[in-house]
């Protein structure tokens, strides 16, 4: 319930690990007493000074791995749903040249791209479906995927919902500039 809490939850989310904050510490500690038990058995099991030192050792890197490995899960994740970035705009703006609310455009994309952009539009749908405003919604996609070209494509759909024009072709310059 803490800010740091939040920031491990929030961390968790980007990662789009399923584990509660109080899972991921008790992971952390096994990972801690794991490592530094197998570091002290493949150091020869000795509990003098050098037996010690190695389950020290043993157990910093293991307080490190859940956090390296969480890190390393929302590159991935970060880098695949850039990849479909183009993929969800186009379909987007196909979508809106057909007829498509905006809405309607973001539940197709939920359906038809695989994840995780189709889970994280899906999540957008839903939010709005249950009363949240398109720019929150947007928001907390934002918040989960930090992407630099989703910013842009937020903006100006966040843009055009206030000033008007054609968001279709505004997509569509963004999908060839990206």
């Amino acid at each position: 319930k803490s800010s740091y809490g939040d920031r491990v939850a929030r961390q968790l989310a980007r990662a789009d690990l399923k584990f509660h904050v109080g899972e991921y510490f008790a992971l952390i500690l096994i990972s801690v007493v794991g490592v530094a038990v197998i570091a002290w058995l493949l150091a020869g099991g000795g509990f003098g000074l050098r037996g010690g030192i190695t389950m020290l050792a043993g157990g910093i890197l293991g307080f490190f791995l859940p956090s390296i490995y969480v890190r390393s899960q929302q590159g991935k994740r970060l880098t695949r749903f850039n990849e479909q970035l183009s993929d969800m705009l186009n379909l987007t703006v196909n979508g809106l040249r057909a007829g498509y609310s905006t809405m309607q455009a973001m539940e197709a994309v939920s359906k038809e791209l695989p994840a995780p952009i189709s889970d994280e539009f899906r999540r957008v749908v839903q939010e709005m479906q249950l009363g949240i405003p398109m720019e929150t919604a947007l928001e907390n996609l934002y918040r989960r995927i930090p992407s630099d070209d989703l910013d842009f494509v937020i903006t100006a759909i966040n843009v055009q919902r206030e000033v008007g024009g054609n968001l279709s072709e505004i997509l569509d310059i963004i999908s060839f500039t990206i």
